[in-house]
């Protein structure tokens, strides 16, 4: 059963079919279930009874701060080939996302899959260049993860100086990939630089500056991209995603919408009710990630955001919010018998 499941969302992922998901979603769901016995817990105070699950909007979300207080597991962490974990400011505020073995690899494929979804904005066989530690320094960080299974070929952290002279040579195009603060710490480094990357080259924000830099506004982040690289809008792309989830949302430009692979269904909820906010309110994001094998493929995030077509606009953090699944708030999750 573990193993035709598996195989299902595998091939969903690289060849998706109309009418899967749902059923491959609540077969996902009892699992996680079955086996994640915090997650159980968390299901059981629900009002809902398991039985009356029945589509996808049934299914418990668990708020995304859940990952720092229980190992949200099907497996033993003791056996699990990576634990990747959320950028807190300490080690004992991180969320921790376990993956066993068979996680992992439908990770990696599902970024793979992701990205490959994007290749029509990329300039054709560029080297990608990450502004961020290499996975081998950093082996909890999920994006540093990433740009590995990408095959990234240039690391560059810390040392603003060696970046800002490859920067300088540059004769064909790349791809580079960086945090948000990545980006502006090395704009404050050589405050009167700019680096004219090669045409067709694009630059990808993986956002947030997480209290390491200063704040930027959106629009002039974007300028600064723009002006720094001396590219046009459509090589400024954005990348959002979370240690908590195993998949990735892409934006192409700054007025472009993130849009969802087909193994992700996202909402947009009243922080209050739950229910999904009427057309152009903001909400709060809830997302279904297919390719959350190990932990919860509902998670409840605290990222505001508005529907834009057939994608959505991040606002930002929601202030203070108190985010609640099952109407019941992180602490009381996991007390409850």
């Amino acid at each position: 059963m573990r193993a035709d499941l598996l195989q299902s969302i595998q091939r969903y992922i690289v060849n998706p079919a109309p009418g899967q998901f749902e059923p491959l979603t609540l077969a996902l769901f009892r699992r996680q279930y079955d086996l994640n016995s915090a997650y159980r817990r968390y299901v059981d105070a629900c009002p809902s009874a398991v039985g009356d699950i029945t589509s996808l909007v049934d299914i418990p979300s668990v708020p995304a701060q859940a990952f720092k207080t229980v190992s949200l597991s099907c497996t033993s962490t003791d056996g699990c080939a990576a634990v990747f974990e959320s950028s807190g400011t300490t080690q004992a505020l991180a969320g921790k996302h376990w993956m066993d073995s068979d996680a992992l690899a439908l990770y990696e494929l599902s970024l793979v899959q992701g990205y490959d979804r994007i290749q029509s904005a990329l300039p054709a066989n560029a080297p990608l260049w990450a502004i961020m530690p290499p996975a081998a320094d950093a082996p909890h960080s999920s994006l540093s993860h990433m740009l590995a299974t990408l095959g990234a070929s240039h690391w560059f952290w810390d040392d603003w100086s060696l970046l800002a002279r490859a920067l300088t040579n540059l004769t064909t195009p790349i791809v580079l990939f960086g945090t948000g603060f990545a980006f502006v710490a090395l704009f404050d480094a050589f405050p009167e630089t700019n680096w004219p990357l090669p045409a067709g080259s694009v630059v990808i924000n993986t956002g947030g500056f997480k209290g390491r830099t200063r704040e930027i506004a959106r629009t002039d982040f974007y300028s600064l991209l723009r002006d720094r690289f001396e590219l046009p809008d459509g090589a400024c792309l954005a990348e959002y995603g979370m240690s908590e989830m195993a998949s990735q949302f892409y934006a192409i430009g700054e007025e472009g919408a993130f849009l969802a692979p087909p193994w992700l269904r996202t909402r947009i909820i009243d922080p209050y009710t739950g229910d999904d906010v009427e057309a152009g309110e903001p909400g709060l994001l809830r997302v279904y990630d297919l390719a959350n094998w190990n932990s919860v493929l509902a998670i409840q995030t605290q990222d505001m955001a508005v529907a834009d077509g057939a994608g959505f606009r991040l606002l930002g953090r929601a202030p203070d919010a108190d985010v609640r699944g099952c109407s019941l708030t992180v602490e009381e999750l996991w007390t409850r018998e």
